[in-house]
């Protein structure tokens, strides 16, 4: 699965509280299935309106924390190189 990413825009509800409440009943429906899932309120810049950002990927696809480094560590050679 890849990310899954859902906007709730303010000014498509009645009032700030029913935009954000809707975004957070998804994000509940989401986890239920097993997604990670982040909610963030952002700012238009034309207006200042709030718009409600959610997030959410499912575990399997989850990026490692930490990846093993590829680099190889330099050979070392017995004699010199002329």
């Amino acid at each position: 699965m890849s990310l899954i990413q859902e906007i709730f825009l303010e000014t498509d509800w009645e009032d700030v509280e029913q935009a954000q409440t809707a975004c957070n009943q998804r994000a509940t429906q989401l986890r239920a299935e097993g997604h990670t899932c982040t909610c963030t309120t952002l700012y238009r810049i034309t207006d200042g309106r709030r718009v409600f950002l959610l997030e959410a990927q499912h575990p399997d696809t989850l990026e490692p924390d930490h990846k093993p480094s590829r680099r190889k560590p330099p050979s070392r050679r017995s004699t010199p190189r002329s």
